[in-house]
């Protein structure tokens, strides 16, 4: 699955507690060739490692561990779930007795550290962590024909379709048609009008997507009368980041679309990581800042983070306290070279987490936090991470 098909109501299914182990296993895919070999050869000592401990776990019940050694953890099953369309640093897969098993492709500019988790649910945090670090966005097109709905995730789109999109206007009658007059007829007197109800009713579709896709940059593409009537209209201008002429985009595949957007999401970006250092520095004179893996830990635990910003390459090691306060990170274990695949999946030192920045990720989003990821070097004074306090 793409990540860029990531929901709130998929998360959500995905933390529903279920019969243990829910099994969260992740691992690097080559940039260069996600699914050949080098992949395989990871994937294939991962689940030998899952399997290792699938049979040393007393709380695993027999037939399940059965089903997952035999039939779940084999990884030639599991790449058969593998879209070669969809770009992939990154390989998450989710796997229990009980349900299908679930791949995901991430893009992504950190170094995934292999892993084999168990737990009652599916670990979401790397894919959380990761769509961020994807910088996700919403691309609107406008047309008096249909309006779509597109979610962006690092270079690819998808189509959103929920909320009411694709939005086609009802056509009462050919002589109330919409879009425009009907072919070698004069324009009649209530088509503008006509267009404005179908942009509000599109309006009030956004406004449901925006509620689930809370906090994202929306790009919205359109003809000049269309664009410019929509913003007059729209109650969500505040949230708009940029608008493109239509030019043909709305026969545009998602993916040329992308293309076509790019610079203006970049520009959008650039700004994003000017204001949220901008942000940071004047947090400080008002006694609002952390900075630093140990403090902001702490802050993220207190749920006293506004924002958090962290460099899109960090990675972090450490030892939690007790009480989940307190954080003391140590040196990120050096990956071992392939084709030893066994020594690369050695387990951490016992209590040494290897997935502090997911955690941070995942935990500031689930307090209302907003989590920007900016480039490596930017936040080299704080150690890469740094965060806006609420009070």
């Amino acid at each position: 699955m793409d990540i860029s098909e990531l929901t709130p109501e998929i998360l959500a299914e995905l933390r529903t507690p279920r019969p243990y182990p829910a099994v969260t296993l992740v691992l690097p895919a080559d940039p260069k060739e996600p699914f050949g070999e080098k992949t395989r050869i990871t994937l294939r000592g991962l689940c030998t490692e899952a399997q290792r401990r699938l049979a040393e776990d007393p709380d695993v019940e027999r037939d399940v561990r059965l089903t997952l050694r035999d039939e779940k953890l084999d990884p030639d099953a599991i790449l058969d779930l593998v879209d070669p369309s969809v770009p992939a640093g990154e390989l998450v897969v989710h796997v229990s007795a009980a349900d299908p098993t679930r791949l995901w492709q991430v893009p992504t500019g950190a170094d995934a550290t292999l892993r084999a988790e168990f737990s009652d649910v599916f670990l979401t945090r790397y894919l959380v962590a990761a769509e961020q670090r994807s910088w996700p966005y919403l691309v609107l097109v406008l047309d008096q024909e249909v309006c779509r709905l597109h979610r962006g995730s690092a270079e690819e789109l998808r189509e959103v379709k929920e909320h009411g999109f694709p939005d086609t206007p009802a056509i009462p009658s050919p002589e109330d048609a919409v879009p425009g007059a009907i072919p070698r007829a004069e324009p009649y007197e209530a088509h503008e009008e006509y267009v404005r109800q179908y942009l509000r009713v599109v309006d009030t579709h956004l406004g449901q997507a925006l509620k689930v896709h809370d906090g994202l940059p929306l790009f919205v593409v359109g003809g000049e009368k269309i664009l410019s009537s929509f913003l007059d209209l729209t109650a969500y201008r505040d949230v708009v980041a940029g608008t493109l002429p239509l030019t043909g985009m709305d026969k545009d595949s998602p993916s040329d679309l992308a293309k076509r957007i790019a610079p203006e999401v970049g520009r959008h970006r650039a700004g994003q990581v000017a204001a949220a250092l901008t942000e940071l520095e004047d947090s400080r004179s008002q006694n609002r800042y952390a900075g630093g893996p140990a403090e902001v830990w702490t802050a993220v635990a207190d749920k006293r983070v506004h924002r958090l910003v962290l460099e899109e390459g960090l990675l972090l090691a450490g030892k939690v306290g007790g009480d989940g306060r307190e954080l003391a990170t140590l040196p990120f274990p050096e990956p071992v070279t392939l084709p030893q695949p066994k020594e690369d999946i050695e387990p951490p030192a016992i209590g040494v987490h290897t997935d502090i920045v997911e955690q941070l990720v995942e935990n500031s989003m689930e307090s209302g936090a907003r989590v920007l990821f900016v480039p490596d070097g930017t936040l080299r004074e704080a150690g890469g991470v740094a965060a806006v306090l609420r009070y």
